[in-house]
C-alpha cells in the first residue's frame, strides 16, 4: 500500500532528473561540436538546441526535421534575395522586411513553432545586414545558418536517442503542439503581442540599416530572440525578471570564461558546460516560478562563451566583457521598449 503511494512520486522524480540529464548532455554535445568545428554563427546552435531541450516536449519526427530545415533554407534564400534587389532601395526594403517581421511574430502567437520562428528572424535579420559589408559573407553566414539549423536537429535527435522518455509519456502530444502549452489566446491579443514584437524590433533594425552597425550584430538578434517572449516584458516590473535572469546568465560566464583563462582546455570547457547544464537544468525543471529565468541565464552563458571561444577567436577577454555589455543593452532596450509601448497600448479600463 505504501509502495504504491510513492510510486508516482518517484516515476514523477525519475522523469525530471532524466529531463535534466538530458538537458546537460545535449548543450554540451552542442557546445563540443560548435567549437571544434567552428562555422559561421556557429555558437547559436547550443542556445537554440536549448529550445527543444528546455521543454517537456518529444523529440521532432523525421518529417518535422525535413520540413524545418527546407523552411530555414527558404528562409536564408529570401535572405540573400532581399540583400541582392531590395538593399539599396530603404523606402522599399525596410517596410517589406517589418511587414514580414510582424507575419513572423503573429505565426508564432498563432503557435508556429518557436524555434523555426527563431531561425527565420535571424536569417532576414542578419543575412541583408552583413551583405551590405560583404556579400560572400552574407553568403557564408547563409550557409552557416542552415548548417546550423542541421546540426541543432542532429544533437537534439541524438540526445533524445540517448535518453529517450519512458514509453506513454508523450501520448497524444507532438512536438509542434507542446506539453503543458498555454491556452490559444483570441485574435486580438495576438495581433496586440505581434505588433508589439514588431515595434519593439523595427526601430533598432532601422538604426542598424542606416548606420551599419554590423559589428554589433549580436545586439540584434538577441533583441529580436527576447522579443519573441513579450510576456516576460510587457511592463517594468515583469521585465525585471528578464534583467535578473541575464545578469545571472553574464555573471556565471564571466566566471566560465575566467576558469578557461587559468586552464585553456577545450575538455574544460566541455566539463564547464556539463556541469553548468545540470545545475541550470535542475532548476528550469524545477516547476517554480523562477524557472524560466534559469533557462534565459544558461542561454546567456552559452551565447557569450560560445561566441567569444571559438577555434578562430582573438582577443577573447576584452570580447566576453563586451558581448555581457553588449547582451545587457539588449534586455534593458527590450524590457523598456515593452514597458513604455505597454503604457501607450493598455486598454483604458486595464
Amino acid at each position: 500500500m505504501s509502495s504504491s503511494a510513492v510510486t508516482p512520486g518517484i516515476a514523477t522524480t525519475s522523469l525530471v532528473s532524466l529531463r535534466v540529464f538530458r538537458y546537460a548532455v545535449g548543450s554540451t554535445l552542442a557546445m563540443a561540436i560548435a567549437m571544434g568545428v567552428d562555422w559561421q554563427l556557429s555558437f547559436l546552435a547550443p542556445v537554440l538546441a536549448l529550445s527543444f531541450l528546455g521543454t517537456p516536449t518529444p523529440r521532432p519526427t523525421v518529417r518535422e526535421g525535413v520540413a524545418f530545415l527546407a523552411t530555414i533554407g527558404l528562409a536564408c534564400f529570401a535572405g540573400l534575395l532581399l540583400a541582392r534587389y531590395l538593399l539599396p532601395y530603404p523606402l522599399v526594403f525596410l517596410p517589406f522586411v517589418g511587414l514580414v517581421l510582424f507575419r513572423l511574430f503573429h505565426a508564432k502567437e498563432s503557435g508556429a513553432p518557436a524555434l523555426l520562428v527563431t531561425w527565420m528572424i535571424i536569417a532576414l535579420l542578419a543575412i541583408p545586414l552583413l551583405a551590405m559589408t560583404s556579400a560572400a559573407l552574407a553568403n557564408l553566414v547563409a550557409l552557416g545558418i542552415v548548417f546550423g539549423a542541421a546540426v541543432t536537429l542532429g544533437i537534439v535527435w541524438l540526445t533524445y536517442g540517448l535518453l529517450p522518455d519512458p514509453p506513454g509519456t508523450h501520448d497524444g502530444v507532438t512536438a509542434s503542439a507542446p506539453t503543458g502549452a498555454p491556452p490559444p489566446t483570441s485574435a486580438a491579443e495576438r495581433l496586440r503581442s505581434a505588433t508589439l514584437s514588431t515595434a519593439v524590433v523595427c526601430p533598432l533594425f532601422v538604426a542598424f540599416y542606416l548606420f551599419q552597425w554590423t559589428g554589433a550584430l549580436l545586439i540584434l538578434i538577441f533583441v529580436a530572440l527576447l522579443s519573441m517572449q513579450p510576456a516576460f516584458a510587457k511592463n517594468f516590473k515583469v521585465g525585471g525578471a528578464m534583467v535578473i535572469g541575464n545578469v545571472i546568465g553574464g555573471a556565471a560566464a564571466i566566471v566560465f570564461y575566467e576558469l578557461l583563462v587559468v586552464s585553456p582546455l577545450y575538455e574544460l570547457l566541455i566539463l564547464l558546460t556539463l556541469l553548468g547544464g545540470l545545475f541550470f537544468g535542475a532548476r528550469v525543471f524545477s516547476g517554480e516560478k523562477t524557472a524560466p529565468l534559469y533557462g534565459m541565464a544558461f542561454s546567456t552563458v552559452l551565447l557569450i562563451i560560445g561566441s567569444t571561444t571559438t577555434s578562430t577567436s582573438s582577443g577573447a577577454e576584452g570580447k566576453v566583457y563586451m558581448r555581457v555589455l553588449q547582451i545587457m543593452v539588449a534586455v534593458v532596450y527590450v524590457v523598456t521598449a515593452f514597458g513604455v509601448l505597454d503604457r501607450f497600448v493598455r486598454p483604458k479600463d486595464a
